[in-house]
């Protein structure tokens, strides 16, 4: 039997991985799935204490160091099947508790989060 996919270049894989990220991190309904599950893992949190971070780091997604944005990606994906119409995406959900609770306020994630944005003459949203 052939093998249809063949050899294909990682780049654009990766390019498309960093999209669908950026596209979850930008969806108000991933954001509250998040925001869901965090609540029950972390009762002490308020809603804008994790939906606030996730939206900001949404935003400055594509100014973040590759190497941060590779460890996000390690952090959120389990796998990544490459099928004919696209890529399907298997999500860590330890990874988005994980991803929420480095953006707590007095974190070294919402620090640097915020000195990123601060760089990029963004205003932060506290």
């Amino acid at each position: 039997m052939e093998d249809r996919a063949g050899r294909v270049p990682a780049e654009p894989i990766e390019q498309m991985v960093l999209a669908q990220i950026h596209a979850a991190l930008m969806s108000p309904e991933m954001v509250q799935s998040v925001w869901d599950v965090a609540r029950e893992k972390y009762p002490a949190l308020t809603e804008p204490e994790v939906v606030l971070p996730l939206r900001q780091m949404g935003q400055v997604w594509t100014q973040l160091f590759p190497a941060e944005r590779q460890r996000i990606v390690q952090l959120l994906i389990e796998r990544v099947t490459l099928r004919e119409e696209g890529i399907e995406i298997t999500w860590r959900e330890s990874g988005w508790h994980a991803l929420a609770g480095e953006m707590r306020p007095g974190t070294i994630g919402a620090e640097l989060l915020e000195l990123e944005q601060q760089e990029n003459g963004m205003e932060v949203v506290a």
